[in-house]
């Protein structure tokens, strides 16, 4: 099986060719968006694909025409926000998503495993199963924020206050203390499942 890395982090690139080798697998690498495009030139079965490429992601990389995409393509990443990771198995030809937070030996076993995937599905790594589980089993409904929480959600990673939030949104401050609370719940158990 001949698999292409890409990842502009040179020690994960560097920890997965190393897994990836001991295992026998045939592996190329790619360190940034213009080396990727280059690789992909050729067949591979795997693209090991990380979604944030220095000032380029995946999707762009996804999109980009007269790239000849393998069957699998694996998204690694070290997100753990359950809407980032849906829209990374929304993006075009993806197969999965692995954590950079899983065991590397996992690795191996998940790209032994895509194969018989049914594509359709969105498909989530699971650290305890060391198997893929569809995203509904990864996270729970409960878990993904309402989309009034998501808008608050993305404030307060920009560093906002509460009040400031409810005065950029036009919500009451007590309306913006209840859906951060939610946030709070919803993302504790995320840190829990994932």
């Amino acid at each position: 099986m001949h698999i292409l890395i890409v990842d502009d982090h040179p020690l994960a690139l560097q920890g997965m060719r190393f897994c990836l080798d001991s295992a026998d697998f045939s592996v190329s690498t790619a360190h940034s968006f213009e080396d990727a495009l280059e690789a992909l030139k050729s067949s591979f079965d795997v693209l090991l694909l990380d979604y944030h490429l220095s000032e380029h992601n995946a999707f762009e990389l996804l999109n980009f025409k007269n790239v000849c995409l393998p069957e699998h393509v694996l998204i690694i990443s070290g997100m753990s926000d359950p809407e980032d990771i849906a829209h990374c198995l929304a993006l075009p030809s993806v197969s999965a998503f692995f954590s950079k937070q899983s065991d590397l030996s996992d690795l191996i076993s998940a790209i032994k495993i895509l194969s018989p995937l049914d594509k359709s599905l969105s498909w989530v790594w699971d650290n305890h199963l060391h198997t893929f589980v569809q995203i509904s089993e990864a996270f729970p409904d409960h878990a993904f924020l309402s989309p009034k929480e998501r808008e608050v959600f993305m404030l307060l990673r920009k560093g906002l206050q509460d009040k400031q939030i409810a005065d950029v949104l036009c919500r009451s401050i007590h309306t913006i203390r209840v859906q951060i609370r939610a946030i709070k719940r919803k993302r504790s158990i995320i840190r829990r499942h994932v």
